[in-house]
């Protein structure tokens, strides 16, 4: 996937470049650090916080007059937010597969390849300044998914023959294992494909010679689809995973992932 994002981006590159001598093409290279987060939609998943990440990418601007464009290009962006929950895991204890209920903190670290598609609109130059909206859609597809997890291990299913439950016991007693540290763990298969966004931003263009200028803005990705997938376990309101015939309570997971970015580059 790696190589497939590097491949795409440079025919992207390689198209631009081609159009920079056509006036009714507007090019920008741009670098797009930016502040993510995770919004869950269960209300047995807790938000942990915004994180700091980073993209960069090429955008186009085909005019139709001289203050309105349709944008597109080719974004990578990393994206992400941290999240907890519980959830049901198969460990190897002592060579054996045992069922566990996990407390799990993971952060995300996700990253997309993206092409958005808006309408821009932009002012008259005002002095060496020109001032721009746009607002459209951006579809994603991911190349890479990892994340680094705080384990608590809540739950053990009782395996033993001799400890089988009868119908006055516990199928599920309190675990002894200590808690764990996972860091850059590949979670790919725990995450969506696509991701859909609306996106909205503002910003200016300060020319700097000719029809090379610096650009600025800010830029609000809102993420409309669920990027997890998977399954949670419920949890009472004391944060006791909730059993229903012996069994973990499953959800579907899902949240939606948003992000601000401080989009900073250069318009040929």
């Amino acid at each position: 996937m790696k190589k497939s994002a590097l491949f795409l981006l440079i025919c992207g590159v390689s198209f631009l470049t081609s159009a920079q001598n056509d006036q009714e093409w507007k090019i920008a290279f741009h670098v797009d650090p930016n502040v993510s987060w995770l919004k869950p939609d269960h209300k047995d998943i807790e938000q942990e916080g915004n994180k700091l990440r980073f993209g960069f990418g090429v955008s186009i601007d085909k005019m139709f007059t001289d203050n309105y464009a349709i944008g597109t290009g080719l974004n990578l962006i990393t994206t992400g937010g941290e999240l907890t929950y519980l959830k049901k895991d198969d460990v190897d204890v002592n060579s054996k597969s045992t069922q566990f209920v996990t407390k799990v903190t993971r952060n995300y670290n996700l990253k997309y390849i993206e092409i958005p598609l808006t309408l821009k609109l932009r002012t008259n130059e005002i002095g060496y300044m020109t001032y721009w909206g746009q607002m459209g859609l951006g579809l994603g597809f991911k190349y890479r998914a990892k994340a680094n997890e705080d384990i608590t291990y809540v739950k053990q299913k009782v395996e033993d023959d001799s400890s089988t439950p009868n119908e006055n016991e516990e199928a599920w007693i309190d675990s002894q294992l200590s808690a764990a540290t996972v860091e850059d763990q590949d979670v790919d298969d725990d995450i969506a494909l696509f991701r859909t966004s609306l996106i909205a931003g503002l910003g200016i263009e300060y020319n700097i010679s000719g029809n090379t200028s610096i650009v600025a803005g800010v830029i609000y990705n809102n993420g409309f689809g669920d990027v997890l997938k998977k399954q949670g376990v419920m949890k009472e309101t004391n944060g006791s995973p909730v059993f229903t015939n012996l069994e973990p309570k499953l959800f579907d997971l899902k949240s939606m992932n948003n992000f601000v970015a401080l989009q900073i580059g250069i318009l040929f």
